[in-house]
This record gives structure tokens, sequence and C-alpha cells, in this order.
């Protein structure tokens, strides 16, 4: 790793926290947050593809990718294990996906950290895509949309793509 430069970070004077920013050798750019005084620690990938990516045809695939993500990678080939790992260490994981962007995101007991940022990096590394989870992912997928059906927040959503030029990928279906 590499450091990325001088970066003046923009804080509140009463955050103590430590920054670094690092540029990875495959290009990613990194944010480093220390904090001496939590007993939690966390991680989030953001990767620049969204709704917005999604081939014709194949609406809701970035969605469906991001919930396939979760299952289980070459190294940790269990499924749910990451899951399981997150909760038995007193953490949480979620993700979401945007227009253009998905966002992957855990914390964990700061004792654990390094574990389960390895067990998260391996989702991206090299990812395990079995067929019945697929089939299972389509459903929940599916599931949350017919969910969303039911919100008056997301049917406006709706609502505002459908009336938006058929031309602009803003007007492509999406939810998650």
């Amino acid at each position: 790793m590499a450091a990325a430069g001088n970066v003046e970070f923009i804080r509140a004077r009463s955050d103590k926290r430590e920054y670094r920013r690092l540029l990875l050798p495959n290009a990613l750019e990194c944010l480093l947050i220390s904090d001496a005084d939590t007993d939690k620690a966390a991680a989030c990938m953001e990767v620049g593809v969204g709704s917005f990516s999604d081939p014709e045809g194949l609406e809701g695939l970035a969605h469906f990718l991001e919930h396939m993500l979760f299952y289980a990678s070459e190294k940790y080939p269990g499924e749910q294990d990451y899951t399981k790992y997150i909760s038995e260490h007193g953490g949480s994981s979620n993700a979401f996906t945007s227009s253009e962007t998905t966002n992957f995101y855990f914390d964990v007991n700061a004792d654990n950290f390094e574990e389960a940022l390895d067990r998260f990096a391996q989702f991206f590394i090299k990812p395990l895509m079995s067929q019945d989870a697929v089939l299972r992912e389509i459903k929940a997928v599916d599931s949350e949309h017919k969910k969303n059906l039911l919100s008056d927040g997301w049917r406006m959503h709706q609502l505002q793509k459908h009336l938006a030029s058929k031309d602009h990928p803003y007007h492509k279906f999406s939810t998650g």
C-alpha cells in the first residue's frame, strides 16, 4: 500500500480520530479512520456499479449481485459463514444498491476485525455463487421489491422514474 499523498481532512475540533488515505496497488482508494476509544471496528466497500448499469432486460441485476456476494467465497465456502461470524462477534452487516454505486459494509468487535475484514474482502476477490443461492436470491430480491410496492416512498420513487425520459438511465427500474 502506498500513501496517497498529503490530504487534508476537514473535521470538527472535537474529533480526536486519526485519518489516513491510502492508494492500493490496484488503484483502489482507502480511507482509514482510527479511534482508540471505541470497542467496534468497521469497514465498507463501495463499487461504481448500480442500477444504472443494469442491461436492458436484466433490470435488478446489480441488486441481485449485491445479495449474492454475501453468501460464500472460495476461502470461506460455507453459506452464511460470514453473516454468522459477524453476528457472533457483536457486529452487523448490510449493503445497498443505488443508481450509480453499490455499498457493502459491516461492523464488529474490534478484537475480531482482522478476520472479519478478510472474510469481507474475499467476496470481492473470489465469490462463490451456487445455483441454489441464485434461485433463493432471485426470490429474495423479488420479495423485497414486492414489499417496497407497499411503501409510499418507494411508489413515489418509481413514479418519478417512470415519468423521466426513457433515454435517461434514471428511467430504469430499481429497487433495494
